[in-house]
This record gives C-alpha cells, structure tokens and sequence, in this order.
C-alpha cells in the first residue's frame, strides 16, 4: 500500500494506492476548532448538501444519476476529534476497469456537485424545512437512549470542556436557521475550514491530482492547525457525585476519569492497552468482576479519549445494586494501580488491539481512517504500531494507571426528569 500527499494549496490531497478493492473510495474532511454555536449548522449542512443540487433537484434525479454511474454511493457524517469538529464527505464507487472508461471521472464530478452546486435561489438553500424536521427529530431521540443521555448528562457538567457540547445539535439553535445564515456558514466552511481528501484504490495519480484541481472548487489558503488536544481536568482532591433523574429502568452509571501528563507514547498506546484491560471487552476485568462474578450490572466497559484527556467508565445497573457497583469499581481503579493484573488479560488485550488494527485494513474507509490519524496526530504505520503494541508491559500499565484520576460520578436514576442533586 502506497501513500502519497500532495499540498494543491487550499488543501491536502492523500493517494492510498493499493488493488485490494474494485471500487474507488474518496472521503473529504472539513475540520476546525468545535464552537457550540455551529455544531447544529455542521450536522444541518451535511443533510442537505447530499440531498439535492442544481443538477439533481429531486431525489428521483439523484437516484437516477447514481444508478447511471453503476450505484454510486454517498455519504457524509459528523464527528470530533479532541477539539477539531470534522464534517465528512465520502463516496464509494467501482473502478471503471471493471465498468467502462472515464467513469471515474464521471463518479468524481457528480459526487463534488453536491458539495459544490447546492440547490439554492437567492443565496438561500432550497427544501431546507424537511431536513431541520428530520434533524430535530433525530436530536429528539436521543432522550429513548438512555446511555447516550447518561453520557451527554455528564458531560454538561464540564462546560469549559469542547467535549461538553451535543454533538448532533440543539434545538434552539435549529429555530433559528433559515435557508439563507446556513448558505452564508456553508460558504465560510469551504473559505476557513482546513481541508484533507483521500483517494483509495487503483488509479493513476497524475490523472487523478488533475480531476480534483479541475473541480474542486476551494482555492483559500489556510494557515495549518493541529491543535486538538484538550486541556486536562485538574486533580480533584474529592470526587463530586451527580444525579440525574429520568424515565429508566435501570440506572444508568458513568465514572469519569481524568488523564494527567501522559506522554506521547502513552497516549498513542499504553492507555489504549490499560483501557482494553479494564474495560474494553467480555474478557476485561470491569465485565469479569462486577458482572460475570458479582451480577451486579447488565452491561460495563470503559472507553478512553486520549485526546479529550478523559476516560469514561459506564455501567447499566439494578438500582438496589448501584451503589455496590460503583464501590467494586473504585475498589478495582485502585487495584489496578496496585498492579494487580493478570498477565493473560494483558495479551488477550492486546491480541484483540492487534486483530483491531488488522481488520481495519479489510475496510477502505477503515484503511482511509487511519491515514487520516497519521495525518492529524502523526500515528505510526501499521506495522510499527502493532511493534509498540506488543512491547508493552504491565510495569507500562501500572505507570499510566497511576495518571488516572477519578473526576466524578453520575448516576442517572428513576425520577422526575427536572429533578438534580449533587454531594
């Protein structure tokens, strides 16, 4: 697999070569520094740009032209990234080796018409009301998932923090967008936004550079920036408990964990390995302990975002056994630290990192994702990153764990919805 970056000026353009798949895949990043106030404009504008342009009207005519050029597939998505809020576009289509000549080309130029002709009239985006209801109704449902809510709950209470804000959006803030502000944002995005694009498949480079400086239309230059690590919580000397109330049937609990002074390397794998261990799999010692041992949750595990500095503990527990459960997982945070791990979870942890990174290269937008990490945060190739991965040992462990911090504790219980306490 060859990677190749060429700087076109306004943006980066990455060649992953490789003959692996028949098709072609192209994901186009739109990345700043997240700002509540344009978090529901990200997700609005990534639902409308794919549902018409000036060529494609109507979804009749985009299905039409997608079955033209051998179904076509587009998408886009939303996500973040420490302090970076990405705005995604991709499409997958075949090779036109095993279609017909210049059908690249052709799958290109309909793929950044959507981005680049929007359906407007007078500066204002067209049919824009069905994809504010559908919006609405997707930052509506949140409320039916109740671990998501948990989540979301906590993460309010750290307000100074990119990672307290809703990622898919608020409603009051839905209310006040009209064809017209979301044009004005739309053409901000393609003016400051830093831009990365990658190409993956079997194609010629020089053809491709001249398909993307034909029609890719953004000719800003922009001042780079890769700044998205988040400021760490400071060490708390007493753990704050919140509780929040809501329709459930069973109680929702989340530790959060702060991560302090990590170095590079820790952050880029030994946490990865210490997360995996307590909390990542059926095989960790959060799931074996409190509930294949004790019953006393359905469900726990631990996920870390190194570049938020943080690490989330959570847990859906009977509430007659909340409290004990939050106990044996304090009990256990402390065991850890202690070094009392055992030496087969530690490689079945890191087997299952090493079978993760793996398969991803058996998915192009798994292969594509991962360049994308080597080009924001200079992870390794895949070949050293398993080496580093498989070097680490539980002296490496207990060293990190020690740099973990118990921040807060959330339950979300049974209860009047306006309901909140706090000791």
């Amino acid at each position: 697999m060859n990677f190749e970056t060429i700087n076109m000026g306004a943006y980066n353009l990455h060649f992953i070569k490789t003959n692996k798949f028949k098709t072609i895949t192209i994901d186009v990043d739109f990345y700043r520094n997240i700002k509540k106030e344009e978090i529901t404009k990200r997700n609005l504008l990534k639902m409308i740009l794919l549902d018409s342009s000036k060529n494609y009207k109507t979804e009749k005519e985009l299905i039409i032209e997608s079955e033209n050029l051998y179904d076509i597939k587009v998408s886009s998505s939303i996500s973040r990234l420490g302090s970076f809020s990405n705005l995604s576009f991709q499409t997958k289509f075949l090779n036109e080796k095993y279609t017909e000549d210049n059908m690249n080309r052709e799958s290109i130029i309909f793929f950044l018409d959507l981005i680049f002709n929007p359906y407007i009239e007078n500066n204002t985006f067209i049919n824009i009301d069905k994809q504010k209801e559908k919006l609405k109704q997707d930052i509506i449902s949140i409320k039916d998932n109740k671990p998501k809510l948990a989540y979301l709950k906590l993460m309010e209470y750290y307000k100074d923090r990119e990672y307290s804000y809703n990622t898919f959006g608020y409603i009051e803030d839905l209310d006040n967008i009209d064809g017209n502000n979301l044009y004005e944002y739309y053409k901000e995005v393609l003016d400051k936004d830093q831009i990365d694009i990658f190409v993956l498949g079997d194609f010629s480079s020089s053809e491709m550079k001249e398909i993307f400086k034909d029609y890719f239309k953004v000719n800003t230059f922009k001042k780079e920036n890769k700044k998205l690590l988040i400021k760490e919580l400071d060490i708390r000397k007493r753990i704050v408990r919140y509780h929040e109330y809501d329709d459930v049937n069973q109680d929702q609990v989340l530790l959060l964990l702060s991560l302090n002074n990590l170095t590079d390397f820790e952050r880029k794998y030994t946490i990865k390995v210490l997360n995996e261990v307590l909390g990542g799999s059926s095989n960790s010692i959060l799931f074996d302990r409190v509930r294949e041992k004790k019953g006393y949750c359905y469900y726990v595990n631990s996920s870390v975002k190194a570049y938020d500095n943080i690490m989330v503990i959570n847990s859906g527990v009977e509430n007659k056994n909340t409290e004990k459960c939050i106990k044996l997982i304090r009990r256990i945070l402390r065991e850890v630290k202690d070094g009392k791990i055992d030496d087969k979870v530690i490689e079945s942890s890191i087997n299952t990192i090493v079978s993760g990174i793996n398969a991803s290269f058996d998915n192009p937008m798994g292969i594509i994702n991962t360049y994308f990490s080597k080009v924001l945060v200079g992870t390794d190739d895949s070949d050293e990153r398993i080496k580093k991965f498989k070097s680490i040992t539980k002296d490496d462990l207990i060293k990190v764990s020690k740099k973990i911090n118990l921040n807060s504790i959330l339950t979300l219980e049974k209860g009047d919805t306006n309901e909140k306490d706090k000791d």
